[in-house]
């Protein structure tokens, strides 16, 4: 009676074809963790921005100018930028507001630039 088994070319093949789809797989996997890091930074980032849009609108006699902040959110370290400027609308207000992740060494590169998420909204000046 003669055993019947794999030979060892398509133990190889067989091998080479686990590896390919293990490969692919690892890579996928990769990036939709990415991908869930970056859509939680963007979220996170444009709570950010809006909280400090609806902060500024309650405020009373705010004035045009420009303010760079550092605070703690969410267990991590941001960067806000807002530029408040006139418009053409009397009473109105143009608000820019940039979010970036605080870099872990000394970044240079501006906030503008790296902002994970900016917002632009118009208050009342007089509010």
């Amino acid at each position: 009676m003669k055993s019947r088994g794999f030979t060892l070319l398509e133990v190889l093949v067989a091998l080479a074809v686990f590896a390919t789809v293990a490969a692919v797989i690892l890579v996928a996997s990769g990036r939709s963790v990415s991908n869930a890091i970056r859509l939680e930074d963007k979220t996170l980032a444009s709570w950010l921005a809006d909280n400090r849009l609806q902060e500024l609108a309650w405020t009373p006699n705010v004035q045009p100018g420009r303010e760079q902040t550092e605070l703690d959110y969410a267990g991590r370290r941001w960067q806000r930028l807002e530029l408040i400027e006139t418009t053409s609308e009397p009473g109105m207000l143009r608000v820019t507001v940039w979010v970036a992740a605080k870099p872990n060494k000394g970044g240079s590169e501006p906030i503008e630039e790296r902002a994970v998420q900016s917002l632009i909204g118009f208050i009342g000046a007089g509010s």
